[in-house]
């Protein structure tokens, strides 16, 4: 017969803390199964949505990204024109000069300029602007010039070209080029309407930018 005294019944806390354990083992079990299948039905979604953009030629993907830059742009500040589109306003009786070394002066200004035997458009008038232009470099090649590099503008948007032949004062600007130091002189000649106010000359150079000459103080 055994010694009931060297027997130990086991004490129900210790039991009990196993118990317990195995309880948690076993949630942290099923609580990563649910977490892996829900990362593969993830994956599966986005393998299908892929592969029905592809097949369509739609992507929703690209679709929101273009939505959200549409909202993020109207957020933001218009931005300031660069300075090559913006045109540079040159004050009454005052020079423009380009980054290549030609200058341009307005020297005279009439409107309306008396014609004739010259037939106008009805509610139209000519104008006529007298320019000088030099070359204000000491060295280097000539520089050339053109009176299609001039227009007549109006606040509200009107743009009048250069006539070209037809009508003439003797002394009209003609393409040419000029070296270092020299200067030309000669008159544009415009059709204008009679009610387009607040007219400048632009200069658009050879550098790509424009220059409005004021032509009234």
């Amino acid at each position: 017969m055994s010694d009931l005294g060297s027997y130990r019944v086991p004490r129900e806390a210790e039991l009990g803390r196993e118990i317990r354990m195995d309880q948690r083992r076993s949630a942290n079990r099923t609580a990563l199964l649910a977490l892996g299948g829900i990362l593969v039905l993830c994956v599966c979604m986005c393998l299908g949505v892929g592969v029905l953009a592809t097949a369509t030629g739609n992507n929703p993907f690209i679709t929101a990204d273009l939505g959200l830059d549409s909202l993020f742009a109207s957020a933001t500040a218009t931005p300031r024109a660069s300075a090559r589109g913006t045109p540079t306003l040159v004050p009454y009786g005052k020079g423009g000069k380009s980054d290549n070394g030609l200058r341009v002066t307005v020297t005279a200004y009439q409107r309306p300029l008396p014609t004739e035997d010259v037939e106008i458009p009805d509610e139209q008038e000519l104008v006529l602007v007298t320019v000088r232009i030099e070359n204000t470099r000491t060295t280097g090649a000539p520089i050339k010039f053109s009176p299609d590099d001039f227009a007549l503008v109006s606040p509200d948007g009107d743009r009048f070209n250069v006539n070209i032949g037809g009508i003439t004062t003797g002394e009209n600007l003609k393409d040419g080029e000029l070296s270092p130091g020299k200067t030309a002189k000669g008159d544009l000649i415009f059709f204008v309407y009679s009610d387009a106010a607040d007219l400048q000359l632009a200069w658009t150079s050879a550098d790509g930018k424009t220059r409005l000459f004021r032509l009234t103080r």
